[in-house]
């Protein structure tokens, strides 16, 4: 049978390895004082930590927190609720479309188209704010040209009185029982 024998302590196998020259040197005082600098900055920002833990904590015991909360998340639901109206409003509630035209006598014409999808009932368009025409009922997709002389005002006599066919369209309002719209024409 065979022994084994343990190795000696003189023995190089066992000795710590030591840098040897400048390079090494330099490099194991930057590793001290790496390893200072993370202690320092752990110790401090670990009392930071703690300080902003009792903070929260102390906050969120107190009643107003939760106050504070439903005031945010309700501000915000306002917020959610008001974008959401806002995309359903229209300034054009009936979806008229208006189109201007000059024929090659000179008379100016309006075209307007009905794009909703549902009937315009007791139309009643006025040109510049005094000039009118009343239809009945236009349907959906339906349209009407009308000439601008078509327009017209009641005198003091009870007769019509007609807009000029040259005139230059300045204003239309398209009223209905189903709303109203305005619109400007270009300068």
């Amino acid at each position: 049978m065979s022994e084994v024998t343990p190795p000696t302590p003189s023995s190089p196998s066992n000795a710590p390895v030591k840098p040897k020259g400048i390079g090494a040197a330099i490099g194991s005082g930057l590793a001290a004082f790496t390893g200072g600098l993370v202690s320092i900055s752990g110790k401090l920002f670990g009392e930071v930590r703690e300080r902003g833990g009792t903070a929260l904590a102390d906050f969120r015991a107190r009643p107003e927190h939760s106050r504070w909360r439903v005031y945010t998340l309700g501000s915000y639901g306002l917020i959610v609720a008001a974008t959401l109206v806002a995309q359903f409003y229209s300034e054009n509630p009936l979806h008229a479309n208006v189109r201007t035209s000059v024929d090659d006598l000179g008379q100016t014409e309006i075209f307007v188209v009905n794009n909703s999808s549902h009937d315009w009932n007791d139309v009643r368009l006025t040109l510049n704010g005094m000039y009118g025409f009343a239809k009945l009922r236009i349907g959906p997709g339906d349209n009407i040209l009308l000439p601008v002389n078509r327009f017209a005002v009641n005198g003091p006599d009870g007769k019509p009185r007609f807009a000029q066919r040259t005139m230059a369209p300045r204003t239309l309002t398209i009223e209905a029982a189903e709303g109203r719209y305005e619109m400007e024409f270009g300068k």
